[in-house]
């Protein structure tokens, strides 16, 4: 376990890649695909490290069941696709978009497919490259579930970032005060995260890297995904939840917690530890072989046993992994089982208009036998009340 833990802030090298692509072959040959269309960015970023940014230029990765895959682009992206790519590709390039006849980006690409072929396609596919696609077209997200399970150096990395975001968390605590504005707050942590970022890594990615804080003070904090303005000031007592995370150089992880400012107000009590009954429940279950579904079901029992069922707004946590909201979930509509190796947030909450919300969230790897958080920041509610 602690050769597991150990950070890693280093660039995935050739094997971890190919590792992955094989993984997205096996699932290829379980399905009878000759080809594997992958256009989503985030899945190229997985295969090959490197980030895209999505516009009217496409690119788009072309992975046959064996042999080299091959990098659709646009000629004046080639020498970027380069330098951050790690996995071996043949590049296939384009002039420019719009082209005259002959020298579109899909005179390039339909060549390299047969029209007898099986080919899979991302879910998220646009209409405009499916409709030059040919084949025989597949819907199928096998490179989302090739991710699902993470590899010692993706749970390295997160080890790494969850490291980062549990000292921000601390300066966030630190900075907090009535008064304190929003724009302050994020600053503040920010500027920290991207100092000891680049630090870590100096040629970190910034297409995949997006770090920062929020706090959402008690006349906010019922609405979970408020969207907190710059001006935007703390306020004496609670719960003010706070969040600290986002992408690490490609690796998304979270942390959460309903803090106090001076004094616990009257009536917060019970909520507040409702939500933490309900939290302990979510890691005793959270285990190998646990049905995603089972874990909210039960959760969410405790809340609503204990009259807040109303006060319910989400499931009880999330996958994390090159981002920061991926598969699995926890919540009632998914039905798979917790695998060693998968990454997820444990964030149960209750949210109660007038009084705020209560919420704890940390980046949790599921182990051979249980779990672990890889996010440290205080959790019992006597060390959640900041003196001010």
């Amino acid at each position: 376990m602690k050769n597991l833990l150990k950070p890693i802030s280093s660039p995935p090298r050739e094997e971890e890649l190919i590792g992955r692509l094989e993984k997205v072959r096996t699932l290829m040959a379980q399905k009878e695909l000759d080809y594997y269309v992958s256009f989503d960015p985030i899945n190229i970023y997985y295969l090959t490290n490197f980030a895209n940014y999505v516009h009217e230029r496409p690119f788009i990765l072309l992975i046959p069941i064996d042999g080299t895959p091959k990098m659709v682009c646009p000629l004046l992206e080639t020498t970027h696709v380069k330098t951050r790519a790690r996995l071996k590709m043949e590049y296939v390039t384009y002039y420019e978009f719009p082209a005259p006849e002959g020298q579109n980006w899909y005179e390039v690409y339909q060549p390299l497919i047969s029209n007898k072929a099986r080919v899979g396609v991302e879910s998220v596919m646009p209409l405009f490259i499916s409709e030059k696609t040919p084949g025989e077209q597949i819907v199928t997200d096998i490179i989302d579930e090739a991710r699902l399970v993470k590899t010692e150096y993706e749970i390295g990395r997160t080890v790494h970032a969850c490291e980062l975001i549990s000292e921000g968390h601390k300066i966030l605590l630190e900075v907090a005060k009535p008064g304190t504005l929003e724009l302050l707050i994020f600053t503040e942590v920010q500027k920290f995260l991207m100092e000891k970022l680049v630090a870590d890594i100096p040629d970190f990615n910034y297409y995949v890297t997006k770090v920062g804080a929020a706090v959402l003070p008690p006349s906010k904090s019922h609405d979970p995904h408020f969207v907190p303005t710059p001006f935007l000031p703390m306020e004496e007592g609670g719960p003010h939840v706070s969040g600290v995370g986002g992408q690490v150089d490609g690796y998304g992880v979270e942390i959460e917690r309903t803090f106090f400012l001076g004094y616990v107000p009257n009536g917060i009590k019970e909520p507040f530890e409702v939500c933490m009954q309900a939290r302990a429940l979510a890691y005793e279950m959270a285990k190998p072989g646990a049905i995603l579904s089972e874990i909210d079901k039960k959760v969410r029992k405790v809340i609503i046993d204990a009259g807040y069922g109303d006060r319910i707004l989400h499931r009880t946590g999330h996958g994390l992994g090159i981002t920061g909201h991926e598969a699995p979930y926890i919540a009632i509509g998914d039905d798979r089982e917790l695998v060693p190796g998968m990454l997820i947030s444990i964030e149960p909450g209750i949210y109660i208009e007038g009084q705020g919300g209560f919420r704890h969230s940390d980046t949790v790897l599921i182990t051979e036998t249980g779990n672990v958080k890889l996010t440290n920041a205080p959790e019992k509610m006597q060390d959640l009340v900041i003196p001010v």
